[in-house]
C-alpha cells in the first residue's frame, strides 16, 4: 500500500508542476504562437518524464520506421495542432506546404468520416507519415502519439496484420508518467479558459494551414 501511495504522490507532484509551468506560459502569452509554445513545453515535459520512467525491463521497442500504430485517427488539442503547424512552417518551403495541404485534404476526404475501428481496418496511414515509415513532424508530434508505446514489436505487427487478440505490451511506469503530464496539461488549459477537447489532427491541421495560407 505504501508503494502505491508513493507512486500516486509522485504522479500528483508531476501533474502539479506541469500545470504550474503551463499556467505561467499561457498567462504570459495566449496568442497562437504562445499556445504552440505551451504545447511544445508539455511535449518536453512528457518526454523528460518518460525518460525518467524507463527501465531495462520495460524499455519501449518503438524505433524509427516502426509505424504499425500510425494508421489510426490521431486526436490533439488545438495548441498541439498549432505546434505542428508552426513546426511545418519553420521546416518546409511554401511549395512543400502547398503539397501537404492537398495531401491532408485527400486524407480528410478518405478517412475523416470513418470511426476508429474502420480507419484501422482500412490501414489508412497518417497523412504526416513519410514513405520511409517515419513521422515527418516527430519533434512536434502530439501528446497522444508520444504517450503510445509498446515494449514488444511482435503484438503490434500481429495486430497490423489482422490479429484481433494482439495487444501492445506497455510499461506501467511510462503510462503513469504520461497520464500525469497529460493531466497537468489539461488542467492548465482549463484554467486558461481553453478547450481541452481533442480534435482530429489531420482535419484541424488542414484548417490551420489553410488559414495561414489565406493571410
Amino acid at each position: 500500500m505504501r508503494a502505491l501511495r508513493v507512486l500516486r504522490q509522485q504522479g500528483e507532484a508531476l501533474s502539479a508542476r506541469v500545470e504550474a509551468e503551463l499556467r505561467a506560459l499561457l498567462a504570459a502569452d495566449a496568442s497562437p504562437a504562445g499556445l504552440a509554445r505551451a504545447a511544445f513545453h508539455a511535449h518536453r515535459a512528457l518526454d523528460e518524464a518518460g525518460e525518467g520512467a524507463r527501465s531495462l525491463v520495460f524499455a519501449p521497442a518503438c524505433r524509427a520506421g516502426c509505424s504499425f500504430c500510425c494508421h489510426v485517427h490521431v486526436d490533439a488539442t488545438h495548441p498541439e495542432i498549432l505546434a505542428v503547424a508552426a513546426h511545418l512552417t519553420r521546416t518546409r518551403p511554401p511549395a512543400a506546404l502547398a503539397a501537404l495541404r492537398l495531401q491532408l485534404a485527400e486524407h480528410v476526404r478518405a478517412a475523416d468520416a470513418l470511426d476508429d475501428e474502420a480507419r484501422w481496418l482500412a490501414r489508412i496511414p497518417c497523412a504526416l507519415l513519410g514513405d520511409d515509415g517515419r513521422c515527418s513532424v516527430y519533434p512536434a508530434r502530439p501528446l497522444r502519439c508520444r504517450a503510445f508505446h509498446s515494449c514488444s514489436v511482435d503484438p503490434c505487427r500481429e495486430a497490423f496484420h489482422g490479429s484481433a487478440a494482439a495487444e501492445p505490451v506497455t510499461s506501467p511506469a511510462l503510462a503513469r508518467a504520461h497520464d500525469a503530464v497529460e493531466e497537468g496539461y489539461a488542467r492548465a488549459l482549463a484554467a486558461a479558459g481553453l478547450s481541452t477537447e481533442p480534435q482530429r489532427l489531420e482535419r484541424g491541421l488542414l484548417a490551420v494551414l489553410l488559414d495561414d495560407a489565406a493571410t
